[in-house]
């Protein structure tokens, strides 16, 4: 991660825990049953028009998607956080943290106010259609047919969902610290990866581990499982070995 980036964004998660411990809302520590959830199969569109799926969130360690709609009160106020977010880690070529919006609608019209809203604000991350693998998250602990906007996910690489604000995020400052927290959780996570026998290397020996256990010759330790778990999808098969032996040649 840049140091003059890592230096700002823990800059400003101090200054947040300074400022209160009960920082959010109520409203923003509602919700959260979505975590845990897998989204990287999910299909959408962008409001270009063109095809969106959970391929994007292999682009960086860290997606931050807000879910939101431009008659949402909550989601006007909370938009110029997200472009700060945006603006702060697109300064730079690293897979670190990137800014999806995912637009709730119920009527056709409400897609092109939102485009035209977006032109006239310069909010222009990444914006999809709000999809059904997406509503799933959004609505769990919801009643029947009810989605509670805005929300904000955290998701890692593998599209996993992490965390799930429920509710406005209050102030730049929050959402800074919220992103910095995880970006800081999930790059000591993925460097990790491959390293199976722990000692501090990615090696073809950390192959072979990986790829006796996906033959059942030997088994993997919990922890071990972790780190040969180079797709994220929960197992160790031939693939991750493959992968392991990759990265100890420096191919991937």
């Amino acid at each position: 991660m840049n140091g003059i980036k890592r230096f700002f964004a823990l800059a400003l998660a101090f200054a947040v825990a300074l400022i209160s411990l009960g920082f959010r809302t109520e409203s923003a520590r509602a919700g959260g049953g979505g975590v845990g959830m897998d989204v990287s199969g999910l299909t959408s569109v962008g409001l270009d028009g063109e095809p969106v799926d959970g391929t994007v969130f292999q682009n960086a360690t860290v997606t931050v998607l807000n879910l939101w709609q431009r008659w949402c009160g909550p989601c006007m106020i909370e938009l110029p956080h997200f472009l700060a977010l945006h603006d702060f880690y697109s300064k730079t070529d690293e897979n670190d943290v990137q800014v999806w919006g995912a637009l709730y609608y119920e009527h056709s019209y409400e897609i092109r106010d939102a485009i035209d809203f977006i032109q006239e604000n310069g909010y222009f991350w990444n914006h999809m259609l709000i999809c059904d693998e997406l509503l799933a998250v959004a609505n769990v602990g919801s009643p029947e047919g009810l989605t509670s906007i805005p929300q904000t996910l955290i998701v890692d690489r593998h599209g996993v969902v992490r965390a799930q604000i429920v509710g406005k995020v209050d102030s730049e400052a929050e959402l800074f610290a919220l992103a910095g927290e995880w970006l800081e959780i999930l790059s000591a996570e993925e460097a990790l990866i491959g390293d199976v026998d722990g000692n501090g290397g990615v090696s073809a020996a950390d192959a072979i581990l990986a790829l006796r256990h996906a033959m059942g010759l030997s088994f993997l330790d919990e922890a071990q499982l972790v780190r040969a778990d180079t797709d994220g999808n929960g197992s160790v098969g031939v693939s991750d070995a493959v992968s392991i032996l990759r990265m100890a040649m420096g191919l991937a």
